[in-house]
């Protein structure tokens, strides 16, 4: 299948927001050491006397990477290996050198083969959990075999608490997590992570004894202190005021310039109508501001990523009556009156932003895309063509004025534009998938053939224009054979595409391998979640296999995930399905 051509622009700040459900007590680290048991010795060191080569190349081999010669130091990691092949310890070493390099999926392999070959082993376990990515669906089976064998791992204990908690498994969070606190009840993090656990299952009293607690363990600690504040909060501004206020003089009276205290302290007033106070703290944080600006970014960073646009703009909208043409705080009140869907505010905003502002051009777009979801296509086309005229060689613009041309059926002004682009810029992979798609949408077939043709000659790698090109053939049912080749080195590029799984089990429906077809098609379905095309495809080769009911299952889940501008789509679906439903 072929992925949309016309994507909205997702705005991103110009600092790195780091996100997560899980957030450290600010001021230590996560974990300490990995607290399980030391692995048996006769596995975890060189022993002298069993094979004195072996040790003398492991040493030789640190030596090496101590003066940071890698190469050498795993060409002796290898000798000490052919010494003494049946040491699990050199094996770990070896893989973690491996993973060192950057070669993690070779390592991720010989750990798992270490683990399958002597699955108790609790240090050959670990490192396999450590090398295993947080969405792998065998993680958490692995992390809780590990705390079997080693029920006193911290390591493992914290990992497997952040999986549940990601997968917002909160049952299960909240049981390993009270598990953690009997186990370790002096460990202050443990009891940090059971404080966010119950406030995330309902139990808020628990949650505020569970960070005092942490508290008690770790007194210099910030960050329960400000889930105090969230939960107190939560519980009832007015009746718990008292208790909001104590800890705030605690964190202030502990670290006076705490930006983010003073912000969350305006916003307690502010909250409160005590607007006195409030005006009184935003005033000294605009003029502080003013002469910082990194405080609008931290204030940014403090506000936006948890979606609280209400009370970025309070604050942003203090901070300008001191500085009312800052670009910073334009840009990011436009960001939060976007987040509240106030698209005339976000653009009145964005309209202020100057052009020497980091994030200037992702303004422009933004606003083009808010012009475009008001259904008011024709400004948008304007306002880029506007700045098309400003930068007639910005690429960025450039690919998107020909998206609104497209989306506004001008195909013929968008194939012009891309053209006129590509002879400034004749190996432009982005203009030249553009031109090929919008080219496609107008019924130039063969053109777009042509061009997605031309685009592989210069990248040969360029998986989308493989899909394209590949998908293009299969829906004229044409060169098969080239469309499956060009399908699979799409696929090996990029593995686990759903849009590109499905462009192979459509062409294997179009070779009537109706069995590869469902194979494929099955899988496609999983990784796009049902997205209606897809689910249509299989649909149609359910039909093909006499598998009615699922073939009718499909295209109702098809239709029910079909959006307002799949009007082919779901009028050629409407008519299958009625076929179908008047079978006998």
């Amino acid at each position: 299948m072929k992925q949309s051509i016309l994507c909205t622009l997702a705005l991103v700040l110009s600092i790195i927001f780091v996100t997560g459900c899980v957030r450290e007590p600010a001021g230590q680290p996560l974990s300490e050491q990995p607290g399980g048991p030391a692995a048996d010795s006769q596995d975890s060191a060189i022993r002298p006397g069993t094979d004195q080569q072996a040790a003398y190349f492991y040493l030789l081999a640190r030596r090496y990477e101590n003066k940071n010669k890698p190469d050498q130091a795993l060409d002796a990691l290898k000798k000490a290996m052919a010494k003494d092949p049946d040491s699990s310890f050199l094996k770990r070493e070896f893989i973690i050198d491996l993973q060192n390099r950057k070669e993690s999926e070779k390592a991720l392999e010989l750990a798992q083969q270490l683990a399958e070959k002597d699955p108790d082993n609790v240090e050959n376990l670990l490192l396999l959990a450590r090398l295993k990515k947080g969405n792998e669906k065998d993680l958490p089976e692995l992390l809780e075999h590990i705390l079997r064998l080693s029920p006193t791992d911290k390591e493992t204990f914290l990992r497997l608490g952040k999986v549940y908690m990601d997968e917002e498994k909160t049952p299960q969070a909240l049981s390993l997590f009270s598990r953690m606190v009997k186990a370790f009840p002096d460990y202050y993090v443990a009891h940090f992570y059971l404080g966010e656990v119950q406030l995330t299952s309902g139990q808020p009293e628990a949650a505020l004894a569970s960070f005092h607690k942490t508290i008690q363990l770790e007194p210099d600690l910030l960050e329960p202190r400000f889930r105090l504040i969230e939960t107190y909060t939560d519980l009832g501004l007015q009746k718990n005021q008292s208790n909001i206020l104590d800890v705030f003089h605690d964190i202030l009276e502990m670290d006076p310039d705490n930006d983010r205290a003073m912000i969350e302290l305006a916003l307690f007033y502010y909250a409160s109508q005590n607007f006195q106070k409030a005006d009184e703290i935003f005033a000294l944080l605009g003029q502080k501001a003013k002469e910082n600006p990194s405080l609008v970014v931290t204030t940014a960073q403090i506000l936006i990523p948890e979606k609280r646009y209400e009370d970025a703009v309070t604050v942003m909208s203090q901070f300008r009556k001191v500085a009312p043409a800052n670009s910073n705080l334009n840009f990011f009140l436009g960001m939060a009156y976007e987040g509240l869907s106030n698209q005339e505010k976000a653009i009145e905003y964005y309209l202020k932003v100057t052009p020497d502002h980091p994030e200037y051009k992702k303004t422009i777009l933004s606003i083009a895309f808010l012009y475009r979801d008001m259904d008011r296509i024709d400004e948008a086309v304007r306002f880029l063509e506007q700045h098309h005229r400003q930068s007639p060689t910005d690429i960025d613009i450039t690919t998107y004025l020909a998206s609104f041309y497209q989306e506004d059926n001008q195909h013929d002004t968008a194939i012009a534009l891309l053209q006129t682009a590509l002879k400034e810029n004749p190996e432009n992979t982005a203009l030249m998938f553009k031109l090929g798609a919008v080219q496609d949408e107008a019924g130039q077939r063969q053109a777009c053939i042509d061009t997605m043709k031309a685009l592989i000659l210069i990248d040969p790698e360029h998986a989308s224009a493989l899909n394209y090109l590949g998908y293009t053939y299969a829906e004229m049912g044409i060169h098969l054979d080239q469309a499956l080749k060009f399908i699979q080195r799409a696929l090996e590029i990029r593995p686990g595409d759903g849009y590109i799984t499905d462009s192979l089990g459509w062409i294997y429906f179009k070779k009537q391998e109706y069995d590869k077809a469902v194979y494929y098609l099955e899988q496609a379905v999983a990784l796009s979640e049902y997205e209606t095309v897809i689910a249509a495809h299989l649909a149609d080769v359910y039909v093909k296999t006499g598998d009615r009911e699922k073939a009718v299952s499909l295209y109702k889940k098809a239709l029910d995930n079909a959006r307002e501008d799949q009007e082919k789509e779901i009028r050629e679906i409407k008519e299958k399905l009625k076929h179908l439903e008047t079978q006998e």
